[in-house]
């Protein structure tokens, strides 16, 4: 229990002793513990999000986008796109990123606006690579 004195004005102030080095001590020692006998994670699985379904328009097509070279333009499948102003790029995690971030090949989803300016583009993970789609 927390000792509790008064002072000279008969108000109480609250004084317990706290042993932090023993408590932080056994968090440390626990939580090393729980890791120690968890399994370790499936290193294929890692970049994959868990709980995420995203929903993919049916009507986007599916390649491989080039590591962008900052010029406005994109290269899927070997062929040069320019970007739209409006472009969106999404992550695996579905978080939307600049095109310099990207920084090696990755397997996409895409959609081309009306004037033929790439205005959508997805990073598949690959659970999601692996589901037929038009090319």
């Amino acid at each position: 229990w927390p000792q509790v004195e008064l002072t000279a004005a008969r108000q109480r102030v609250y004084n317990a002793p706290m042993d932090i080095p023993v408590t932080l001590l056994y968090s440390i020692l626990s939580s090393i513990a729980q890791s120690a006998m968890e399994p370790a994670p499936d290193p294929r699985l890692l970049n994959e999000p868990t709980a995420m379904v995203r929903l993919l328009p049916a009507e986007a097509k599916q390649g491989v986008m080039l590591p962008p070279a900052g010029d406005g333009f994109v290269v899927i499948d070997d062929q040069r796109w320019p970007l739209a102003p409006t472009a969106q790029i999404r992550s695996r995690q579905n978080l939307i990123v600049v095109p310099m971030q990207i920084q090696s090949p990755v397997e996409v989803l895409y959609l081309p606006n009306a004037s033929g300016a790439i205005n959508r583009v997805w990073m598949l993970t690959s659970s999601e690579a692996s589901a037929p789609r038009p090319r």
